[in-house]
């Protein structure tokens, strides 16, 4: 199933629905539906990207360490942001049963 994640994140990636790191995503005017986090992420960037997720009302996933990068084939990429609704559907159903992702719904995880 994480192959499929890795799909579906190459489709984003081909469409241009994909929005690259903390500073973009705090930027972004439009609707976001995914925010996903590597979980090499500082804790400084993951409390901006929470709070940025939190004007979106999206969904905040997190990964293991150096998933994300080795899922986009982009090592350096530590935070994404996903604009299609269907993609980040299909996303969160290809994740939500695998160990290497959480989901955050605020609090302590």
């Amino acid at each position: 199933m994480i192959e499929k994640v890795g799909a579906y994140l190459g489709f984003c990636l081909r469409a241009g629905k994909v929005v690259f790191g903390v500073d973009d995503i705090e930027t972004y005017k439009k609707k976001i539906y995914l925010v996903i986090a590597d979980g090499d992420l500082a804790e400084n960037s993951f409390k901006r990207l929470l709070k940025a997720n939190e004007r979106f009302c999206a969904t905040l996933m997190t990964t293991s360490a150096g998933l994300l990068g080795e899922l986009l084939h982009k090592p350096q990429v530590k935070a994404v942001a996903i604009k299609d609704y269907n993609l980040s559907k299909a996303i969160l159903e290809a994740a939500k049963d695998q160990t290497q992702f959480k989901f955050y719904s605020g609090g302590n995880n």
